[in-house]
């Protein structure tokens, strides 16, 4: 897959420009991200037999192999992905909303999915579509109006308007309302780009917090927004928003300082720095407390607890991405990633090996590259341990248990086709047993040495592509640990 990123003035141009009767329309192919940021021409090559596959790399550690073992091709503009099991039944199921945009070719179909769950598996084609086509930029899953079923709520974008959040509430008998019967009605206006549903003042309630920007050259920028749970449901008109307006994408939350209200963690786009509001209260400070080192083209922000110390961290998705941890009150910069393209369009913090820690996961938008990077011991790998490159650009990304065996599972969206990608968690395999015979000796020790000499990939124990002395020690180390 050949991207680059070109202006927006740039791209009339080009699809003016460089389209002709000796090439036809079809070879080109442009994507706009669905806050309208970023443009992306892609330039398909050969079809056929000369295509060149989507790729993949993964560490030993690393659960996920190198292609999906499943793919949803539907041809969508995936804007979030969330795992719950929303009909009841015990199984999970994958929700995913879309958005629209003015990419071309043109996209037909942007209602939002959920896809069951069976003992067959997971459905392919969604069995639950809303009835509303709105340009869906994230969706959140929780139980919203305290009947103890699960509700879709959903951020819309597209322009500036009043009714930025709607909610699709569980039914009594399980699944989903098609129709979504709550609509925010927000002064200002704004155009939603992320939100986070979580009990911002400890009534054991949930309440939504979102991000926005606004649209075109005159109004930019927008406040974020709380709606507030008087615990049967949302206000439609947010009763606290940021003093800054902004243009914010991306947010988390957590409580970092201990008093049981957590604070919010946000990524800002250019011009504007990312960083941390405080909460102690039950309603957040209006104003911005922490801040991030600079201004940068951030989107995605999550928080974490590294080293499981007590300190907790957070991220943000930028060029590249960066984690921040505070210490009496000032930022320092704990680690950055270090990707072949930087630029992600969402990050997470979770635990994909089930080794008590997080790991950190990233989805870039214009080169279509999702990364995890591992936790070990409380330090991330800088270089990513598990890449897959996918031929459309990448959107979101989400974590859970989808064939039912006790081990995370990883859904990566895109905008393009296939539209969604599963991984499948692994059950961990003895990294150092290189014989494949259950059992660590001498043989595996000999196979280590033969494919370090011969630069085989395998061999590759701190995988940054070098094969030197860190490899030789991490394989050693694993061989002391043994196998699981």
């Amino acid at each position: 897959m050949n991207t680059r990123s070109i202006p927006f003035a740039l791209l009339l141009i080009t699809i003016a420009g460089t389209v002709s009767a000796n090439e036809p329309i079809q070879h080109q192919h442009i994507e706009i991200s669905e806050d309208g940021h970023q443009q992306i021409e892609l330039m398909r090559g050969p079809i056929g037999e000369h295509a060149q596959a989507p790729a993949g790399s993964a560490s030993a550690e690393v659960p996920f192999g190198t292609t999906p073992d499943l793919e949803i091709n539907l041809r969508r503009q995936i804007g979030g992905l969330a795992i719950a099991d929303m009909d009841g039944d015990g199984r999970n199921d994958l929700v995913a909303v879309c958005y629209i945009s003015n990419s071309f070719p043109p996209y037909d179909d942007w209602h939002d999915m959920i896809f069951y769950n069976s003992e067959l598996g997971l459905e392919t084609t969604p069995s639950w579509t809303s009835d509303e086509q709105t340009h869906t930029g994230d969706v959140q899953v929780g139980d919203v109006n305290g009947d103890d079923l699960l509700d879709v709520v959903t951020i819309h974008g597209g322009g500036l308007r009043t009714d930025n959040v709607s909610i699709h509430f569980g039914l009594p008998g399980g699944g989903v309302e098609t129709t979504a019967s709550w609509t925010s009605s927000t002064n200002p206006n704004a155009w939603g780009t992320s939100g986070k549903l979580a009990d911002m003042d400890n009534d054991g309630d949930l309440d939504l917090v979102t991000t926005n920007q606004g649209s075109g050259v005159s109004q930019p920028t927008r406040p974020m927004f709380m709606f507030r749970n008087g615990g049967t449901g949302l206000e439609t008109d947010p009763s606290w928003e940021s003093a800054a307006s902004e243009i914010s994408n991306g947010l988390d939350t957590r409580d970092i300082t201990g008093d049981g209200f957590p604070e919010i963690a946000v990524a800002k786009w250019v011009n504007y720095i990312s960083g941390v509001y405080y909460n102690t209260t039950g309603t957040p400070d209006t104003n911005q407390g922490l801040f991030a080192f600079n201004a940068d083209t951030d989107k995605g922000a999550a928080f974490t607890d590294l080293e499981d110390d007590g300190v907790p961290e957070f991220a943000f998705g930028g060029d590249p991405s960066t984690v921040y941890t505070t210490v009496h009150g000032a930022v320092f910069e704990v680690t950055t990633t270090n990707p072949p393209f930087t630029g992600p369009q969402e990050v997470h913090f979770f635990d994909v090996d089930l080794d008590g820690d997080d790991d950190f996961g990233e989805v870039h938008f214009s080169d279509g590259r999702a990364h995890i990077y591992l936790n070990r011991d409380g330090v991330l790998d800088m270089d990513p341990s598990w890449t897959y490159d996918a031929s459309p650009v990448g959107t979101s990304m989400a974590l859970g248990d989808l064939n039912g065996d006790g081990r995370p599972d990883l859904a990566i969206g895109y905008s393009g086709d296939p539209s969604i990608v599963v991984f499948y968690g692994q059950a961990p395999a003895c990294a150092p047993d290189l014989t494949g015979e259950g059992d660590l000796n001498f043989l595996d020790v000999s196979a280590f040495l033969a494919a370090f000499g011969m630069m085989d990939p395998i061999a590759d124990f701190e995988p940054d592509g070098d094969f030197n002395f860190l490899d030789v020690s991490a394989y050693l180390a694993s061989f002391a640990k043994g196998c699981p």
